[in-house]
């Protein structure tokens, strides 16, 4: 069984940056009592479907699937800026970046995943899907209002942008020391 999901890929100039957010998050928040666990900047993705544990046979037929979505896909440009937490400020679980510019591609190209996941029978996502890239998750809910403060402080920045050209299928493997991706499969956009 591999663990997998699709996600778009960011740029290194984007991942460099997204790397500054998160020390000057870390900056502010050593004084308080709050220990978000972050993730690290290199391993920054947009996530489109989490598929969970899949077995082995099925990757050719999701890339297959998402070689067809890449067909009618344009590139496009994401643009990531403002600050927020899932599911509320006074229960933060996950602090993310949205998405601004490229919001409503994202959105429509996470609709069709699904409906061609859904067809290899995986299950439909149940919530909304609003696009965003996580930067901590948040175990304890000890400091969260100074936490929240410090959010607030950066809560507007614009962080940058970059162009997406391809769908990957990821495999993700749990480690002590965080997450390591590899790609089973990719497509490249082609559409215009």
């Amino acid at each position: 069984m591999i663990r997998s999901f699709i996600a778009l890929e960011l740029s290194d100039g984007l991942r460099r940056e997204l790397a500054k957010l998160i020390e000057d998050l870390k900056k502010g928040m050593q004084f308080t009592s709050a220990r978000p666990s972050w993730v690290n900047p290199n391993g920054i993705h947009l996530t489109l479907k989490f598929l969970g544990n899949i077995e082995e046979r099925l990757v050719g037929d999701i890339a297959r699937s998402l070689e067809e979505i890449a067909a009618d896909t344009p590139p496009f440009l994401l643009k990531v800026r403002n600050l927020g937490v899932f599911p509320n400020a006074r229960q933060p679980r996950v602090l993310w970046v949205g998405v601004t510019d490229g919001d409503k591609e994202a959105c429509a190209l996470q609709h069709k995943i699904e409906d061609a996941m859904a067809l290899l029978g995986f299950e439909p996502e149940g919530r909304e899907f609003h696009p965003h890239l996580t930067l901590a998750r948040i175990k304890s809910l000890k400091g969260t209002a100074a936490m929240m403060k410090i959010v607030e402080i950066h809560k507007s920045r614009y962080v940058g942008e970059c162009m997406v050209n391809r769908l990957i299928l990821f495999k993700s493997e749990l480690h002590p020391d965080g997450a390591r991706y590899t790609r089973l499969a990719e497509a490249e956009f082609s559409g215009v």
